[in-house]
């Protein structure tokens, strides 16, 4: 690994912790489905006693919120 590509890796690990750090905490029994960011945005859907939920983070706005259930297991 180069030495530009071991300092990216080294921000964006910094970057991801202070997304996952920033944003709600797993409640107990939430599970993580999946992880991106998007557009500036760090998003985190996870499932809780069958409800999908989305946790975002905006860089810019260096704010984090919990959308409330954005689909339920089984109504696709």
């Amino acid at each position: 690994m180069t030495a530009v590509s071991t300092v990216l890796l080294a921000v964006a690990t910094e970057l991801a912790k202070t997304a996952k750090d920033s944003m709600p905490k797993i409640r107990e029994g939430e599970n993580v489905i999946s992880e991106w960011l998007e557009n500036g945005i760090y998003n985190r859907k996870t499932t809780l006693n069958g409800d999908v939920y989305l946790a975002q983070y905006d860089f810019r706005q260096k704010k984090s919120r919990r959308v409330a259930v954005v689909d339920r297991i089984g109504d696709v």
